[in-house]
């Protein structure tokens, strides 16, 4: 069933994320603990230091308003201590009041462990505080958030799915009504805010390589966001996409497919060098712990895993990849650090083969210099946005 269909664009638009990190955390922290989203303690959080960096983030996202940005993505995870955003929703409330004009894409919600009613109440409620800019994301939530939530992970899909359907609900039939399903039930329904954006914001759906969720994106005719575009994977990812698309009966262009880069500006290329270094913050934690956190049985589908199988030689899902240096991520792709010529070489290239209609700057990561950060915000929203804005994306063969 094909829920929304892309609007049409042939120029891309550009957004500013940042996963808020816990930046003064150190290697040395972490290393001492065998898994770091579930064993690292919460003793670490400082919150002093963290209002300083809440208040920092937020004056990064009135900057990207003011230069010239599309829009601003905003996520959130759990037991993360490189994400101090336990709730995409707040952070996105704080956007509507310190920004004017930028879209404000959630990417994401995680429906799977959460009411879905008050998920459609609570981004109606923030499409009515920002004058109809919201862009709803849902996600399935890594397992990790499925098993600190308490859910087994084998229902982890059919509860995204019927959380998905409940909230569009909510959002188009009139209440009162009742829903029994297989996880949620409800004697009433009845949401009182209703979302400015008829007959709902647009939804996107996110995801770090796995060919399932792409499928699943393609079905619905929502927008798939390669959260970390490698070059070779994120074209395959594309394909399948269109594929799926042609076989659901429409054909997608570039609004149906975006990708997210880490992208920082300095005045020199030998600065932003230095500085882009710290994207590579705690790359060999992140992911650190047994494979039942990561990836425990069930949490896939047997359809997912039969896809993965199917991958071609040298196109890897993101997780079990290798884990890949600096400068290789920057030659696939997933980085792109310099002045602004460089980047907008860099990112044009990109266009240029995947023709994404949106991008996601991914420009902020552990314990950049914050008068750094405000510089990059500045270069790439007054010299490579306009840039990038120029560049007429190909329609999807």
């Amino acid at each position: 069933m094909v829920d929304q269909l892309a609007r049409p664009t042939d120029k891309v638009e550009v957004y500013w994320f940042s996963e808020h990190p816990n930046a003064y955390v150190r290697d040395e922290d972490l290393e001492k603990y065998e898994a770091t989203r579930f064993l690292f303690p919460n003793s670490y959080f400082d919150p002093e230091k963290a209002h300083v960096l809440y208040n920092q983030y937020h004056e990064q996202y009135s900057l990207v308003d003011e230069v010239g940005f599309d829009g601003i993505m905003t996520n959130e995870h759990h037991t993360a201590y490189w994400c101090m955003k336990p709730s995409a929703n707040i952070d996105a409330a704080i956007i509507t009041k310190v920004t004017k004009r930028v879209k404000i894409a959630i990417l994401g919600n995680v429906i799977a462990i959460n009411d879905p009613v008050r998920m459609a109440e609570e981004i109606a409620m923030l499409d009515c505080y920002s004058g109809g800019r919201i862009i709803s994301g849902f996600v399935r939530g890594s397992s990790i958030e499925t098993l600190q939530a308490g859910i087994d992970p084998t229902e982890n899909r059919s509860r995204f799915e019927e959380a998905h359907d409940l909230i569009l609900k909510c959002w188009t039939t009139p209440g009162p009504f009742r829903f029994e399903g297989q996880h949620f039930h409800h004697r009433v329904v009845n949401p009182w805010v209703l979302p400015m954006q008829k007959p709902h914001p647009d939804i996107w759906f996110p995801g770090t390589g796995s060919p399932e969720s792409v499928i699943w994106a393609a079905e619905h005719g929502y927008p798939y966001m390669n959260l970390q575009v490698i070059r070779g994977q994120t074209e395959w990812l594309k394909d399948i996409y269109i594929q799926t698309a042609r076989e659901a009966g429409y054909t997608p262009g570039p609004g149906n497919f975006g990708g997210n880069v880490l992208v920082f500006c300095a005045d020199t290329d030998e600065k932003a060098q230095e500085i882009g270094r710290t994207y590579m913050w705690h790359g060999k934690h992140r992911f650190k712990g047994p494979a039942e956190h990561n990836d425990p049985p069930g949490y896939r589908s047997r359809a997912a895993v039969d896809v993965i199988r199917k991958i071609p030689a040298g196109i890897g899902v993101r997780l079990g990849q290798r884990e890949r240096t600096y400068e290789e991520l920057q030659e696939a792709g997933s980085i792109a650090v310099g002045t602004p010529d460089t980047v907008i070489k860099k990112l044009t290239e990109i266009l240029d083969s995947v023709a994404p209609g949106y991008l996601i700057c991914y420009g902020n990561e552990g314990d950049m210099p914050y008068k750094d950060v405000m510089r990059s915000i500045e270069l790439i929203g007054k010299e490579v946005i306009p840039a990038l804005h120029e560049v007429k994306l190909r329609p999807y063969e």
